[in-house]
């Protein structure tokens, strides 16, 4: 029997069960974050810097020991198990079958989440050979075959469940895209047809209401998360869940990804507080479960890594900082939407990730502080994405029927409950209230904003804004006294245990 991801945690599958919510718990899997990080580590070498009515709960554990976001599902009569990788930044659902798993010349560590073995499954059904194909920029992707099924998660059950089977692939564990179906793979590189992938699936067999989910990960040293199908938990979150719209692309005009407008950054320490984004910043951002560090453009990673003592190491290729870091108690700002939207608050905490050898040693500064990574990198060409190191001190509610995102300060390591679901398919987000004077954002091929709706107000006249490196008055409060040389090192032999992928589908991104 294939080693599932879920060996740390028994109650993985533990649900609250009602009519019309869903809810699992997930949990991450490192393997797979150690593999992807080393292959993002290469991009900057190379450029040299419960269950109510109306919900379904999938529990989310977060392993410190794994990585990435994962949930355990079964697929076929009689079921088989798998652990598969949460991602909203794609929209298929699929898992590696018996015959791609067999090939170690393409899977160094094989597929240790599962492989599905057709035909040992009596409601298995072939519906789409060789239409299957996903792949990401790295080179890594699965080809195969659509195929149904009967599919279980968080207590609910799913029949005649369309799903990719990889009869090839460079990955070894399944991936669970619940992105819009507009970015199926099957659009891009099948027959070029849609079918209700998920979300829709589990509102046409009538097990939620709307299509729509909250996600809650929950602190970075803590045992678990959930997703939440159908509904939200105002349990799970502080103060009040505000909403905004979600953005489509100039290119095609449709909403295929969930783009919102990020109009502000600031950093506050004990020493004072930096606006460092313009007043009339607007720009589109990507909120992607599937991508573990967070993507910021270049201008903006330079004011905020000279706020934070962070550099560029391109040997290793990493952004690096005093593990110290982490005990700071200063925030980084993340505003949406324009004055009237969320901020969410990130903590130091959450942004600092380890480092590690493959002989299990840590590198060091020459004054003997342990090295670190920060979970923050330059996007380059790559859009901005906002992956685990933003959305973990969030509470995100992703609303397909109605393309809008509610933001609110997460609740963290929450232990009580209380379930809301949506009311009807199309309903609002349940306590939600809308941004008012919202800014508005397109995403553009090239990924570069063009501003419209309401015009950015000033910012708060007491922070700096746009600083130059030389007037962060916040800096010295993110100060620690780590000396800025490495250690000499056979950098070689790093591996980074941090930082991850983020799987946006055909063409997507495998950082």
């Amino acid at each position: 029997m294939a080693r599932l991801i879920t060996p740390l945690l028994s109650f993985l599958l533990l649900t609250l069960a009602s009519a019309s919510t869903v809810q699992f718990e997930i949990v991450q899997n490192r393997d797979v974050r150690t593999a992807q990080l080393q292959r993002r580590s290469l991009v900057l070498q190379r450029r040299s810097l419960g269950r109510r009515a109306g919900t379904v709960t999938a529990e989310l554990a977060n392993a410190e020991v794994q990585g990435l976001y994962a949930a355990n599902i079964t697929i076929g009569t009689p079921p088989q198990s798998f652990g598969v990788q949460i991602d909203t930044g794609s929209s298929d659902l699929w898992v590696p079958s018996d015959a791609a798993c067999a090939v170690a010349t393409q899977l160094q560590n094989g597929c240790p989440n599962g492989q599905f073995v057709s035909s040992a499954s009596s409601t298995f059904q072939d519906v789409g050979q060789g239409d299957f194909n996903i792949s990401y920029v790295d080179g890594t992707g699965s080809t195969g075959d659509y195929f149904q099924d009967t599919m279980r998660i968080g207590g609910a059950t799913l029949t005649n469940f369309e799903m990719g089977l990889a009869t090839a692939t460079t990955i070894g564990t399944g991936i669970m895209g619940i992105g819009y179906n507009s970015s199926e793979a099957n659009v891009s590189t099948g027959n070029g047809t849609e079918y209700a992938n998920l979300p829709l699936a589990m509102v046409n067999q009538g097990v939620i209401n709307s299509a729509a989910y909250s996600l809650w990960l929950n602190d970075l040293q803590a045992t678990s998360g959930n997703v939440l199908f159908g509904g939200i938990d105002t349990a799970k979150y502080n103060g009040e869940l505000t909403s905004i719209n979600v953005y489509s692309t100039s290119r095609s005009r449709r909403v295929t990804s969930f783009t919102v407008a990020w109009t502000s950054l600031s950093a506050t320490s004990s020493s004072g507080t930096d606006v460092l984004t313009a007043s009339d910043f607007a720009e589109p951002a990507i909120l992607d479960s599937g991508t573990t560090i967070t993507l910021l453009p270049d201008e903006v990673c330079s004011k905020l890594f000279s706020e934070l003592g962070a550099s560029i190491n391109n040997q290793l290729g990493a952004v690096i900082v005093p593990c110290d870091l982490a005990k700071n108690t200063g925030t980084i700002n993340y505003a949406f939407g324009g004055p009237g939207g969320p901020t969410i608050k990130v903590q130091m905490s959450q942004l600092v990730l380890p480092l590690t050898t493959t002989t299990g040693q840590v590198p060091t500064y020459q004054n003997g502080q342990t090295v670190c990574q920060l979970g923050i990198q330059p996007a380059g060409q790559l859009p901005t994405l906002f992956g685990d190191t933003f959305l973990r001190s969030a509470y995100v509610v992703y609303d397909l029927e109605n393309n809008q995102i509610a933001l609110a300060q997460t609740n963290f390591n929450a232990k009580n409950s209380n379930i809301v679901s949506f009311a009807s398919k199309g309903a609002a987000i349940p306590s939600a209230t809308r941004a008012s004077n919202e800014l508005a954002v397109t995403q553009t091929a090239s990924g570069n904003p063009r501003v419209g709706g309401a015009t950015a107000a000033a910012t708060d006249a007491a922070a700096t804004s746009g600083p130059t490196a030389s007037g962060l008055n916040a800096a010295s409060g993110f100060k620690t006294n780590a000396a800025r040389s490495l250690q000499p090192f056979a950098w070689s032999k790093v591996v980074v245990l941090a930082v991850s992928v983020a799987f946006m589908g055909v063409g997507g991104l495998l950082l």
